[in-house]
């Protein structure tokens, strides 16, 4: 059985694990776009275009992250992912830290609302504590 929403949110995974993203978000994404950060570790993004600066930046820090899904279902206009966060600080600064050499392991959960099959809102909520530690702000 297929899902809309959940198959709207792998598709997003699999852009940001396999680097294409940031040429497609147009597609994956709305015009109107909204991603809230729920712990305010970042600060949100709007459009495809902020996402996938978001995405980029991360990317940038850290340039073998990875997402895995260990749990995922949806909705016809929701979909909740329980994800798990990988990769390592050996590139550009994050939360204004230098690269740390440290691996990030991390917990998250997205609840996303998709509409005519793109991703319209998404609410995140990240260990904030696994970044800090990657950083170097806590040890």
């Amino acid at each position: 059985m297929t899902n809309d929403a959940v198959d709207a949110v792998r598709k997003a995974v699999d852009a940001i694990n396999e680097r294409w993203l940031g040429e497609r978000a147009a597609e994956l994404l709305a015009p109107s776009f909204v991603r809230h950060d729920l712990v305010q570790l970042f600060d949100d993004s709007r459009g495809p275009a902020g996402a996938s600066g978001f995405v980029a930046m991360i990317l940038d820090a850290m340039p073998d992250f990875r997402l895995d899904i260990e749990d995922i279902f949806g909705t016809s206009d929701r979909a909740v992912v329980r994800l798990r966060m990988s990769g390592t600080h050996t590139g550009a600064a994050l939360l204004g830290r230098p690269a740390s050499g440290r691996r990030l392991s991390a917990n998250a959960v997205f609840i996303y609302r998709v509409a005519d099959g793109r991703l319209a809102e998404a609410w995140q909520m990240v260990d904030g504590l696994a970044f800090y530690r990657l950083a170097g702000v806590l040890d």
